[in-house]
């Protein structure tokens, strides 16, 4: 079975974090359900958001290549979210998505696992996008 083009996920700090980051991150791997197709890019991607909470922060702070999962062709791209969001959470999240996605794409064509952009992946994002 192949894997998507995009997959969320989430570490959570526990304790008290900020829960409109999870509940804005929890909504959006909800959406993935309904838009994820077959992948044919060269490699999926796999965003996964750092909550910081009482427990547990993230070590790093923005965005940051994580590793490549060569068995199942994924990246993993690592988003360490501040405390609280300065406005809107879905938004933000939304914006550090895109981003990612970005960071991938940036990747990929410095590996030479692209030579352009993460289509379908890209795609994904802009339908979660829209769907704002």
């Amino acid at each position: 079975m192949a894997s998507p083009p995009l997959v969320i996920k989430s570490v959570v700090g526990g304790g008290f974090e900020d829960k409109s980051w999870t509940s804005a991150i929890s909504d959006l791997q909800i959406q993935l359900r309904g838009v994820q197709g077959v992948r044919t890019d060269p490699f999926g991607l796999t965003v996964t958001f750092f909550v910081p909470g009482e427990v547990y922060g993230p070590k790093f702070s923005g965005i940051r290549i994580s590793t490549f999962l060569e068995e199942f062709r994924s990246l993993v791209v690592q988003v360490a979210l501040p405390k609280h969001p300065e406005s809107d959470a879905r938004s933000e999240v939304l914006g550090l998505l895109d981003e990612a996605v970005r960071k991938a794409e940036k990747w990929g064509n410095r590996k030479k696992y692209l030579s352009g952009r993460l289509e379908e992946a890209r795609g994904v994002a802009d339908s979660l996008q829209a769907r704002h």
